[in-house]
């Protein structure tokens, strides 16, 4: 029998009729119900005011053996974190306090810290090993409202420990009521064993990784950190024509430390989703509105790097298909709120509440090909939705640094915290 939320202060439901998307002016259209109530199992059933719930009870129409109050309560769906490293091993807390005195992330990755530190510490765990750290931030970020996640490699650098990171991911999948999409990120840095070599490096992600990931089903997405000392246009498109072969879907790093057209290159080879975007030049935003590649915004990631934010209202006032994500990541962004995530969005970045909401929800699901079965609280999408203890939606940026979310639910389980 289904459960019932009623009395909600405020129900937002991100109602796109359908479409699975918001953009420009839309993205303030949060569809929200006063006094609104929600019916639900796995899936949800109906979606109305709760004097029409009341009425169609009364006539027998609707029928629920577990009904909740919502009085005072803010419901919506659960966020979508559409960009994560969660899966890793080891703490770059040192490089992070190095940071705050001034040094930059690029001089402490030219002394083989950064990405590679974790790669060391990565190369050294095993599968269970890497799947606990994952483990608890995930946890951590369901009880702070978020329903889905996507998880990426990147940190191993090798055939195995790459490997090794999907599997775990996968055994996250597996065990936890979390929806997860998993990626594969082996193009996230040149390892220094290959430094000398590039092009052995990247033979060796398209020769023998990207096969074994496909033939092992460990990942939906290929990804790549395609940027000023990384990974070239060149090599990333050989990368990704690669993945293309093997049945992998994209989406790429873009833009984050300089323009090099990274965004033009993902909407180019049709990538679902164009993330960081900081320096994003105004032809890549074009063609990205274009190719219809969401926009991914990560502005922890910026705050943490004491980079410029990324242009979202140039981004959002064009035309583009806007998300949010944590970044959740151990050395340049190690947050798994996505409640914090909306209050920079809208501090910094100058969206409103209403933008940030459907980029942290509808968008984000967009981003990860699954707007057709979350993102918005809609007939027959999945039941994922949380409950806040504010009768105002607002107060998620307005009263920041604390975590609102009451009850969660996935799928229409509810979680036992």
């Amino acid at each position: 029998m289904p459960t019932l939320l009623k009395n909600i202060s405020s129900l937002i439901t991100v109602n796109s009729a359908g479409k699975g998307f918001k953009t420009g002016a839309e993205m303030n259209d949060i569809g929200e119900i006063k006094n609104g109530a929600i019916l639900f199992k796995e899936k949800i059933e109906w979606v109305g005011t709760t004097d029409e719930a009341e009425e169609l009870f009364k006539n027998g129409e609707l029928k629920a053996n577990t009904i909740l109050d919502g009085t005072g309560k803010t419901v919506m769906p659960g966020f979508v974190d559409s960009h994560t490293h969660i899966v890793f091993a080891g703490s770059r807390a040192d490089e992070f306090a190095r940071r705050l005195r001034g040094e930059s992330y690029q001089t402490i990755a030219a002394e083989g810290g950064g990405i590679l530190k974790t790669m060391r510490a990565v190369r050294e765990s095993g599968v269970e090993q890497l799947a606990e750290t994952g483990r608890k931030l995930a946890h951590s970020a369901m009880r702070m409202g978020t329903t889905t996640m996507e998880i990426k490699s990147g940190y191993g650098l090798t055939l195995e420990s790459e490997l090794n990171q999907l599997r775990a991911a996968k055994l996250l999948q597996s065990e936890l009521p979390l929806k997860i999409v998993t990626t594969f990120l082996g193009a996230h840095d040149i390892p220094p064993e290959f430094r000398e070599n590039r092009e052995q490096y990247i033979d060796l992600v398209c020769n023998e990784m990207i096969p074994a990931v496909a033939e092992e089903g460990l990942a939906e997405y290929c990804d790549a950190f395609t940027d000023t000392g990384y990974f070239t246009l060149e090599e990333t498109e050989r990368i990704f024509t690669t993945a293309l072969k093997h049945g992998l879907k994209l989406r790429i790093h873009a833009d984050e430390l300089s323009n090099v057209e990274a965004a033009a290159l993902g909407a180019k080879l049709g990538a679902k989703s164009a993330d960081h975007l900081l320096f994003i030049s105004d032809s890549g935003i074009e063609a990205l509105k274009s190719s219809g590649t969401v926009a991914t915004l990560l502005p922890g990631t910026a705050y943490t790097l004491k980079l410029p934010y990324a242009p979202a209202r140039k981004i959002i006032d064009a035309g583009v298909k806007t998300a949010l994500a944590t970044d959740c990541n151990p050395g340049s962004c190690f947050c798994e709120n996505m409640q914090l995530i909306l209050s920079l969005a809208c501090t910094n970045m100058k969206m409103s509440v209403e933008e940030a909401i459907t980029a942290a929800t509808l968008n984000g699901a967009e981003a990860l090909g699954l707007s057709q079965q979350t993102g918005s609280l809609e007939v027959a999408k999945s039941a994922d939705i949380i409950m806040l203890d504010t009768p105002d939606y607002a107060n998620l940026v307005y009263h920041f640094g604390t975590n609102h979310v009451e009850n969660v639910w996935i799928g229409g389980q509810r979680l036992a915290f």
